[in-house]
């Protein structure tokens, strides 16, 4: 059983000025060579950007008892954290491609890319394998 993954970029969203592409809609369809068999999944790739975000945690005090003898201090505390948000890609960075330049090799690349495609076509194929095995069982008399 081999299973035959395609893949295609149905729609793109772009800043017009600039030729940054933002959003891509994608479809991965699968199907089994053996059997037939076909199920495919749709989504959308948004181009993100990971960014380092400092916050500060405030502190506080609070008074057990009326002296100050046990009063609680809970210190501020600043720290940094990784976000990832979307984002519209940088026009001006080095490596940019621009909407009219690219191909749909380029775009599949970005929807595939960090595992995300082995991550899809590993579900696709999972639903496959499940349809294949409810038609290995069956019901009913021979006569």
């Amino acid at each position: 059983m081999a299973i035959t993954f395609t893949w295609s970029v149905k729609d793109m969203h772009k800043v017009t000025t600039t030729g940054a592409v933002y959003r891509v809609d994608w479809k991965c369809i699968g199907i089994d060579e053996d059997t037939e068999t076909t199920h495919s999944r749709s989504g959308e790739y948004m181009h993100k950007k990971t960014f380092t975000e400092s916050y500060t945690i405030e502190g506080s005090s609070t008074t057990l008892k009326e002296d100050d003898s046990n009063k609680n201090v809970i210190p501020e505390l600043t720290t940094t954290r990784n976000v990832t948000k979307n984002t519209i890609p940088d026009h001006t960075a080095s490596g940019f491609k621009a909407y009219a330049d690219l191909t749909e090799a380029d775009v599949l690349g970005w929807i595939k890319g960090n595992g995300e495609g082995a991550r899809i076509e590993a579900l696709i194929t999972k639903s496959i394998n499940n349809k294949i095995a409810s038609k290995a069982n069956s019901n009913g008399v021979p006569w």
